[in-house]
């Protein structure tokens, strides 16, 4: 016979989804038209925090990989990726530095689209965050590869050069479908983290007697 079935609560997924939903608000904070690049660079240094806390959890528990080398090291990338590549990205934007530009931003593209697919993978494999919520972060990066894809499609499709209200609406649709996904996934990370994780049931009868 074992004793009542116990719930734990997460602490690290609790602060994990707090920094990370803080990362989709903060840059937010002076309003939709005034981001300023301050905002943008504290919501980065938010979201990499938020994902060394999921990949390491707190206290030796609540890594949502297991602690696997692997997983782990896929969400540190995705966290700091943007922030070196920020770092080496000039401030000061003329005729000759476009193409510095370009090849920034393909290559922040490339990387963590490749450590977002590891981490997700890595995270349902681990099967740490209870069904279905494991695969929320795939579906997620679905999102987000869709809303990438939209536009270009469109853009093909109808033509618009970027001047147009068409390509304007398109383009502020994708932005903020792009902050929600943080802030949705955060606020799923702090409700399981609160409503905890089943713990392993205590026997009570017949006693465990340890051996002699």
């Amino acid at each position: 016979m074992t004793d009542a079935t116990m719930r734990q609560s997460v602490p690290a997924w609790v602060w994990g989804g707090g920094l990370l939903a803080a990362s989709a608000v903060v840059p937010l904070v002076g309003g939709i038209g005034v981001i300023s690049s301050t905002g943008i660079w504290v919501g980065r240094v938010l979201f990499a925090a938020a994902l060394a806390v999921f990949a390491f959890g707190l206290r030796g528990s609540g890594s949502v990989v297991a602690r696997r080398p692997l997983g782990v090291t896929a969400l540190l990338v995705l966290g700091i990726a943007p922030l070196l590549i920020d770092l080496v990205t000039p401030s000061q934007v003329d005729e000759s530095s476009v193409w510095m530009l370009q090849v920034s931003a393909y290559v922040q593209l490339a990387i963590t689209a490749a450590a977002a697919l590891v981490a997700v993978v890595q995270i349902a494999r681990a099967s740490i965050v209870p069904n279905p919520w494991r695969w929320a972060p795939a579906w997620a990066l679905a999102v987000v590869a869709v809303v990438y894809a939209v536009p270009q499609v469109i853009g093909v499709a109808v033509g618009f050069d970027g001047s147009d209200g068409i390509a304007l609406g398109v383009v502020l649709l994708a932005n903020a479908v792009l902050l929600l996904i943080p802030l949705a996934l955060g606020i799923l990370a702090m409700l399981l983290g609160t409503r905890g994780v089943v713990s392993a049931p205590t026997q009570i009868y017949p006693p465990v007697h340890p051996p002699a």
